[in-house]
């Protein structure tokens, strides 16, 4: 699994991920199909071509044999916008997506998540697309250019649960206690941490893409089971003069063990 963030200032574009990577596989003793490995140096962070735009993957790490990594080495798009470049991305993708998981119903299908975020030619703000598989047909704004603000996937619970106050599976709850969804917006609002990011430098948001991946990993690194997120962190900015600008950029090395 991953979790991934991006922060949208005035002045540029933070994403930031994990590297963690699960195994799925079948226990020898029971049978039962689960992750059976777990590693810390999966690609998840990657500059689509040579343009002002990165492209951040969540969910499985693999189409059949092949890694994202492996999928994302070949795509090169010749486009313009951001926009372009994700539906090219969504085409690339699709294809091989659909082939190997033709025999499972779309709600059997794994999911693939990707985030698509950069800089359009001739444009002052950054923009942001993404979309999820088997769910979408096609990539979708996260929001309005004019509009910043983060945003974080794949393992969404534990930041959101700090940012936003509570815990989101909470609005089921109150529905089965036959409350209205008025009455549930009435008890729920006013929780949410007032960030300002309309202004923050960018190094500020460098540090709160950052922050959002660390605290999901900690709460990984501790709850009960195999670990979800973890590994070093990988994180770029992406700035309209300078484009993409690898912040952490973990590099092959021998680590102890």
């Amino acid at each position: 699994m991953t979790i991934c963030a991006s922060v949208k200032v005035r002045d540029g574009l933070v994403l930031a991920t994990d590297s963690m990577s699960q195994i799925q596989g079948q226990d020898a003793a029971t049978g039962a199909i689960g992750v059976v490995k777990t590693y810390s140096n999966a690609r998840k962070l990657f500059q689509a071509a040579k343009l002002p735009i990165g492209v951040m993957s969540h969910g499985i790490g693999n189409i059949g044999n092949r890694s994202i990594q492996g999928f994302m080495r070949e795509f090169s798009p010749t486009a313009d916008t951001v926009q372009e470049v994700a539906e090219c991305l969504f085409e690339f993708i699709r294809s091989p997506y659909d082939s190997e998981f033709a025999s499972l119903k779309p709600d059997q299908r794994p999911v693939l998540g990707f985030f698509v975020a950069g800089y359009s030619k001739s444009k002052p703000f950054a923009e942001e697309w993404e979309f999820l598989m088997p769910r979408d047909q096609g990539p979708k704004a996260v929001r309005p250019e004019t509009v910043f603000g983060a945003s974080w996937r794949g393992i969404d619970l534990p930041f959101t649960r700090l940012y936003k106050g509570f815990d989101p599976r909470i609005r089921q709850k109150l529905r089965n206690a036959n409350l209205s969804d008025e009455k549930i917006k009435e008890i729920l609002d006013g929780f949410e941490s007032a960030v300002v990011f309309d202004g923050m430098p960018v190094q500020d948001a460098i540090n709160f893409a950052a922050y959002i991946v660390r605290v999901t990993i900690g709460l990984a690194t501790f709850e009960a089971g195999p670990p979800s997120c973890g590994g070093p962190l990988q994180v770029a900015a992406i700035l309209p003069d300078s484009g993409f600008e690898w912040v952490m950029n973990p590099t092959f090395a021998v680590h102890d063990m």
